[in-house]
């Protein structure tokens, strides 16, 4: 009964922890997506402690049971087995820079959906009831894991580059082994799979008080709106104690083109302009206004594309051309980046140039001065 007792403690703590994480980042920023998903996800950790209190009832004793009715059962359940769908989906809003959410994923979030409550109304099968569906969590698990680790020596945020090591780990040790462990490796017919459903509670309320300390530590949007956050004001360029690595970064770009080089790296880059990788990360960040060194990249070199597609010399010149001059190593990659920058494709901005009509950037307004003054 005194182990019991524990199993009730814990699981009272995690719903509690996951309640609080919900209350916070909705009265503190309602409206912003990562917000929202944190919210639902903490609200599928309660779905999932309360409704695992029925599910195991024959492992608890009656005094400790939760009695969840028909109906709510079901939605419980699909709740707190859309956790996957919606971590990756907070990967994507949080690491996924200038990246389209793949809408082929809500087909397969909804064929999961499927899987967990209609085809249990006809089908025993454990195939379909519970290994299709905890396979596509965990491919769910695996996107996020990709949007979480790709791009992570391209991040020039630092609060958010500690945060994906957090979010990596959060998703080796939760969501895989409750997705996979508890619905296909251990039978969930023995009380080995309700001391691990309990043992996923417990990392559960570690990852979440561990959250909920960060926050009151460095703000909210530190973690779930870095994007926001501004550095003060440069100070002038002669007080600057980067001016000098800003002007070499500056001659590197601007006359050596050193961005024409395929595949270049920050670090090969802070090789170069004689700087550390991360005081080279915080300068491109906090004092030229980009968030990943891939943006920064593609600022320099769609200038170089749109000045030649502007010179009425190279009109016939073909647009693979000027991508593979201009660093790019495909003309996909080139057509992904002009159109994440310009919000047009290469060849109808070509077109506009040339009529003479007016062509812009999207956002210019919102860009700090020093892409402004790399954009044409």
């Amino acid at each position: 009964m005194d182990a019991q007792l524990a199993f009730f403690a814990i699981d009272v703590a995690t719903a509690f922890a996951a309640a609080l994480l919900f209350l916070r980042v909705l009265t503190q920023r309602p409206r912003l997506p990562a917000a929202q998903l944190v919210a639902a996800i903490a609200f599928n950790s309660v779905c999932d402690v309360v409704l695992g209190r029925s599910d195991y009832g024959y492992w608890i004793p009656p005094a400790l049971r939760i009695a969840v009715p028909g109906g709510l059962a079901v939605a419980f359940n699909l709740a707190r087995n859309s956790t996957p769908f919606l971590f990756a989906a907070l990967c994507y809003a949080l690491y996924a820079d200038g990246k389209r959410f793949p809408r082929w994923l809500y087909a397969l979030f909804a064929l999961q959906l499927f899987f967990e409550e209609p085809v249990r109304l006809f089908a025993t099968n454990a195939l379909l009831t519970q290994a299709a569906p905890a396979l596509l969590q965990t491919f769910f698990v695996g996107v996020a894991l990709y949007w979480t680790l790709a791009d992570w020596q391209n991040d020039l945020i630092e609060t958010r580059r500690r945060t994906r090591i957090l979010t990596a780990a959060a998703i080796g040790v939760s969501l895989v082994a409750s997705g996979l462990g508890l619905r296909v490796l251990i039978d969930p017919n023995t009380a080995l799979n309700y001391h691990a459903h309990v043992a996923m509670n417990f990392s559960h309320l570690v990852l979440i008080v561990f959250v909920l300390f960060q926050m009151t530590e460095t703000g909210i949007d530190a973690y779930l709106d870095p994007l926001r956050l501004r550095a003060p004001p440069s100070p002038p360029p002669a007080a600057n104690p980067d001016a000098a690595a800003l002007a070499r970064l500056a001659a590197l770009m601007e006359v050596e083109h050193l961005y024409r080089r395929p595949g270049l790296t920050l670090a090969a880059l802070a090789q170069k302009a004689g700087v550390p990788a991360y005081r080279l990360r915080r300068m491109i960040h906090e004092q030229l206004g980009f968030a990943n060194f891939n943006a920064y990249l593609h600022a320099w070199r769609i200038r170089e594309a749109c000045a030649q597609m502007r010179d009425p010399a190279q009109r016939r010149t073909p647009i693979l051309t000027i991508a593979l001059s201009v660093g790019y190593r495909s003309v996909n990659t080139f057509n992904r980046g002009f159109r994440d920058v310009m919000d047009t494709t290469p060849s109808a901005w070509r077109a506009s140039a040339s009529s003479g009509e007016a062509v812009g950037q999207r956002n210019e307004s919102a860009a700090p001065p020093p892409k402004s003054a790399i954009l044409p």
